[in-house]
């Protein structure tokens, strides 16, 4: 993990999402809602490790099948595939993914510096201005980045929630998804 480090600054985002996300984060802050940021920008190498890891702790391919990736030097199948799985299980945890519900992409958007992975939370009902400075009352749950008035006023900013719902709750793009293509 550390030899291929993430970044978690909105100052290594691309612009023009860096300056929709400093803005967004400068609102939220202005109304007392609280923001972790987990990941911006993320090193290809990582994201194989990532979303490989991923997928064997989760069954859903075999160790022996993963492809190589040059500058990688991995070795996904152990001597049995209990511990091949064991160890998967192990980046996963390390690399904070255990909630998470879907593979990370391969092509990510944080590789081009247009995501960011966020915890958000706040209490009781708070005031929060979007892009064009109207005053909008969150007052409906939940109370974090799933809640869909808040996601409605990243959008005015030009951050935008995961559109696949709960399977990667942190996860905002300039796009929506997870990658450059179609598919989330």
């Amino acid at each position: 993990m550390q030899r291929f480090p993430g970044s978690r600054s909105p100052q290594d985002l691309a612009e023009p999402f860096r300056a929709a996300v400093e803005a967004f984060l400068a609102a939220m802050a202005a109304a007392n809602i609280r923001v972790r940021i987990t990941a911006t920008l993320r090193p290809r190498e990582r994201a194989y490790l990532m979303h490989w890891s991923w997928k064997i702790a989760r069954g859903k391919i075999d160790p022996a099948d993963v492809p190589s990736m040059p500058g990688v030097p991995i070795r996904w199948a152990h001597a049995t595939p209990r511990e091949s799985v064991r160890a998967a299980q192990d980046m996963v945890g390390a690399f904070g993914m255990s909630g998470l519900r879907t593979a990370p992409a391969l092509a990510s958007l944080h590789i081009d510096g247009r995501a960011i992975d966020m915890t958000i939370s706040w209490r009781g009902t708070v005031r929060i201005r979007d892009a064009a400075g109207k005053e909008i009352v969150l007052d409906r749950l939940p109370r974090s980045g799933m809640n869909p008035q808040l996601i409605a006023v990243g959008a005015t900013y030009g951050v935008i929630k995961f559109v696949g719902g709960s399977s990667d709750k942190p996860h905002w793009s300039a796009t929506g998804r997870k990658t450059l293509g179609r598919n989330a």
